[in-house]
């Protein structure tokens, strides 16, 4: 397996597992060649990582999601940089 960081640029607003995300400049991962993209018939997966913020208690924490965007990018509304 490997896995490379990467910078999206998401060009339009989307939600994503429930999560909105505007548009700008992510980071994230892109990781080929696993069994399970093989066997999924996909050679490589994208995961843009978002971080919420999350109030606990009194305080705020920000909460980190690794989001597939693989779709997003094969259409081109998340574009690699």
């Amino acid at each position: 397996m490997t896995i490379k960081p990467v910078k999206f640029t998401v060009k339009k607003p989307v939600v994503i597992d429930g999560h909105d995300v505007g548009t700008g400049v992510y980071v994230g991962q892109k990781i080929s060649d696993t069994e399970i993209e093989r066997s999924a018939n996909r050679p490589v997966s994208y995961f843009l990582h978002l971080a919420v913020p999350e109030e606990i208690r009194d305080q705020t924490a920000m909460r980190r999601f690794d989001l597939d965007v693989t779709d997003l990018v094969k259409k081109g509304h998340i574009i690699i940089c």
